[in-house]
């Protein structure tokens, strides 16, 4: 039963957009909200950034399908972290764009 929740997660949100992959891959480990963007430029080396509305639109978009859970603390602090969900879509991600890759590196007969 898990697997068609996790199916249907990922028939919904494949192919990512960039921007979704870059947040699901922010949020692997609990982050507040206000630094994720910081943390996604940190990790593409200042190549990448992310607007603050399709950030906040995606993470309310994943929090509402389960992808992400969101924690509020008592000072209006919001932390976000994936869920099993979210690594399922992550991984399905991962082998489509090794696909494409190993497609690339293949010469055209």
């Amino acid at each position: 039963m898990a697997t068609d929740f996790y199916q249907r997660l990922i028939d919904k949100y494949e192919p990512l957009t960039e921007a979704a992959l870059l947040t699901l891959i922010s949020v692997r480990q609990p982050i507040n909200g206000a630094d994720i963007p910081a943390k996604i430029e940190a990790l593409t080396d200042h190549q990448l950034q992310l607007g603050l509305g399709a950030l906040f639109t995606n993470l309310h978009a994943m929090t509402r399908d389960y992808l992400i859970k969101e924690q509020v603390s008592s000072d209006d602090v919001h932390t976000y972290e994936i869920t099993g969900s979210g690594e399922a879509v992550l991984v399905a991600e991962r082998e489509r764009l090794a696909l494409l890759s190993h497609l690339l590196d293949t010469p055209v007969k």
